[in-house]
């Protein structure tokens, strides 16, 4: 069987015609929202005049729970203001040295990606109200990832800092997307449509 024969074969399942179709939605909404993110006053669109609010909320989120983590499963010691780490160690005479500071900013709010799984779900398919009702779910299970990459990033920051741009850029930041990824595979392999009935066989 010649390459042709078996691409037309592959389009002719329907199956594999559907996995493309929603593939190809996600891949393009993707595309499509990191322009407009970047590009146009998003944030504006959505939020309106309660923007720096909202943003503000889930950072504080961000800060506090990454604060509780780093409080119970980390050595370092830190400061808060507001809503930074300032970390330090006691000298010779029992004075603190403070070394780095690390600021949780609205950047690091996971706002972004909870906007971009939105906009994944409006595009999946099946009922409206179901797809909501599973944004918010999959909208915890991102917030609680970006609260422990924060907290992995802030631990790093205080005991090796040279290393901290590049785990952020190139390690955690693509997680975020792995997880929204592993959620949009979720929902189209076990929710997007409704599973076919199989009849008894007739004896």
């Amino acid at each position: 069987m010649n390459y042709k024969e078996q691409l037309r074969q592959f389009w002719q399942n329907e199956k594999n015609r559907t996995i493309l179709k929603d593939a190809f939605l996600f891949g393009a909404s993707t595309l499509v929202f990191h322009f407009l993110y970047w590009n146009t006053n998003m944030n504006q669109w959505l939020f309106g005049p309660f923007t720096t609010e909202v943003f503000d909320f889930f950072t504080d989120i961000t800060y506090r729970c990454s604060r509780f983590l780093m409080l119970h499963f980390s050595d370092s010691q830190f400061d808060s203001l507001d809503t930074s780490f300032l970390f330090y160690r006691l000298n010779d005479l029992g004075v603190k040295e403070y070394y780095a500071q690390m600021d949780v900013i609205h950047d690091c709010s996971g706002i972004k990606q909870l906007m971009q799984f939105l906009l994944v779900m409006l595009l999946c398919p099946n009922k409206l109200y179901k797809r909501l009702l599973y944004f918010v779910c999959g909208s915890i299970v991102l917030i609680m990832a970006n609260i422990y990459r924060i907290y992995y990033l802030t631990d790093l920051f205080s005991r090796e800092p040279e290393n901290f741009q590049y785990v952020h850029d190139w390690v955690t930041r693509p997680l975020m997307y792995v997880v929204l990824f592993a959620l949009w595979v979720i929902w189209i392999e076990f929710f997007a449509r409704p599973k076919a009935v199989r009849t008894p066989d007739k004896r």
